[in-house]
């Protein structure tokens, strides 16, 4: 956005920020977030309530995205190829492992989940259009991995932003190139803590029927005995998983 952005870039501005946690804020609290005066932020609230693009939270309080924005979301997810059965197999391996299971798509250098299975963690909560960082967790380790050659990554794990989300997050670009280069190596990635505290992941790769990289199959659960008791099983049904998107993609 520009030094001074007009009307149309705050009212992006303003959408953009309901794809961060919280994902609700009062008006002072965006105001304060995009330096941006509050009686603008009310006025184009406002605007934004009339056409259904933001909602008031049930306690009247704060705004968080409405119907219309959901449904942009949705027409941009069904957009990606042959999504019904995407969803179908991520349902599928979520169904096998018991776990949560959900599919990212890399748009530009920003990891996008499109869906996630109906299993609903309380302390996980993955929810579609969540976008995640390229440092930490499976989705966006294995997109990065796979959407850059290595000497692509060499140049990058230094330019990009390595944000601390977790302790376990990697802020060491050495460390996270290292990270990318076994992910490629094993074709599959693991996550320890690394986007939510106590919580294990797996993820695999998808393929275009041109070679490139489409998206991540990814499982994360809590990180019990039993979780990683089930772990080979759990990485043969994610990656079983990622071999059937690809196989569709062809």
């Amino acid at each position: 956005m520009s030094s001074n952005p007009n009307a149309i870039e705050k009212t992006l501005m303003i959408m953009e920020a309901f794809i961060e946690e919280p994902f609700e804020y009062t008006a002072k609290e965006l105001s304060d977030k995009l330096n941006i005066s509050k009686p603008t932020i009310h006025r184009i609230l406002n605007l934004l309530e009339k056409g259904d693009f933001v909602k008031r939270t049930a306690d009247l309080t704060k705004y968080t995205v409405g119907h219309k924005s959901y449904i942009i979301g949705m027409q941009y997810a069904k957009r990606q190829n042959t999504y019904a059965d995407i969803r179908r197999i991520v349902d599928e391996v979520s169904k096998a492992t018991g776990q949560q299971v959900g599919y990212t798509v890399l748009e530009g250098e920003k990891v996008i989940s499109i869906y996630e299975s109906e299993f609903y963690n309380k302390t996980i909560n993955y929810m579609p259009g969540e976008i995640y960082t390229v440092n930490c967790g499976v989705y966006g380790k294995v997109l990065m991995a796979y959407s850059h050659s290595i000497e692509e990554l060499e140049k990058l794990v230094y330019e990009i932003e390595l944000k601390p989300v977790t302790p376990k997050a990697f802020t060491d670009p050495a460390k996270l190139l290292e990270e990318y280069r076994k992910i490629r190596k094993m074709g599959y990635s693991e996550s320890y803590g690394e986007y939510i505290e106590g919580t294990i992941g797996i993820g695999a790769p998808t393929f275009s029927s041109n070679g490139k990289v489409h998206g991540c199959i990814g499982l994360s659960g809590i990180g019990t005995e039993t979780f990683i008791k089930n772990k080979p099983e759990y990485i043969k049904e994610v990656l079983k998983g990622a071999a059937e998107i690809s196989r569709l993609l062809r």
